[in-house]
């Protein structure tokens, strides 16, 4: 079977053979795949140099089992430069897609709330909001459902001046001596964080999560980043 050409963007490669690449790409239309690049490392390779993290694709491939066949790449916008520490922030973003998604069905959601994330991280400013709200939306996205609207024991709307403890299986209740504040359950929810507070909650409560879905499984980004928190370009994982 083969595909049409269609936009993706790679997430991870690694030597196959004498002079080929497996890879894993996000694609738009058909989610996370695998693919054999063949003869790719060789020196007049017709995709040589294409593929690597943060440029946007365009693909084609054949092939119908759990590993398909790269037939065409070529570069699609440009390339996505990420400055100083957000590359590490970007390749935890492809750690998680490669840890969570499911092979070969399609998140169009997901494939855009990345590309934006992207663009956010090529930026200098803070962006832990965008890391934040990437987290959310691909558990969102998986079914992993986050309460973040109502009480689940009072079935009461989630109030900006009351604190919660959140359950990671059933969600926020009212406990006065909960570590989240209501606002940023709120924030959580819209996407919208005003104030560090509410960032420094959001990462903790996410941290959480996806910690507890993770099933013990470790993310090598996260200790890439941990021994590079002193730079003040993304303090964030």
């Amino acid at each position: 079977m083969s595909s049409g050409l269609q936009a993706c963007f790679l997430l991870h490669h690694k030597p196959y053979q004498e002079s080929s690449v497996l890879i894993d790409v996000l694609t738009q239309n058909s989610g996370k795949i695998s693919l054999i690049a063949k003869g790719v490392r060789q020196q007049k390779a017709k995709h040589l140099g294409l593929l690597r993290p943060f440029l946007p694709l365009n693909i084609s491939y054949t092939g119908s089992g759990g590993l398909k066949l790269l037939n065409h790449a070529e570069a699609g916008n440009s390339e996505i430069i990420l400055p100083g520490i957000n590359t590490y922030c970007g390749f935890y973003l492809n750690e998680l897609i490669r840890y969570f998604l499911p092979v070969g069905e399609p998140y169009p959601d997901i494939f855009l709330a990345y590309f934006t994330c992207l663009q956010q991280l090529k930026t200098k400013l803070p962006i832990e909001a965008a890391l934040r709200n990437f987290e959310v939306q691909l558990m969102q996205a998986l079914g992993y459902e986050l309460q973040l609207q109502y009480d689940y024991l009072s079935h009461e709307p989630i109030k900006p001046g009351l604190n919660y403890r959140f359950d990671l299986e059933q969600g926020a209740s009212v406990d006065h001596q909960g570590k989240m504040h209501g606002a940023t359950l709120i924030a959580m929810h819209q996407g919208n964080y005003t104030d560090q507070r509410q960032l420094n909650e959001a990462k903790w409560l996410m941290r959480q999560v996806i910690d507890f879905h993770l099933q013990g499984k470790t993310l090598q980004s996260r200790s890439l980043i941990s021994k590079l928190q002193q730079r003040p370009a993304c303090k964030s994982n």
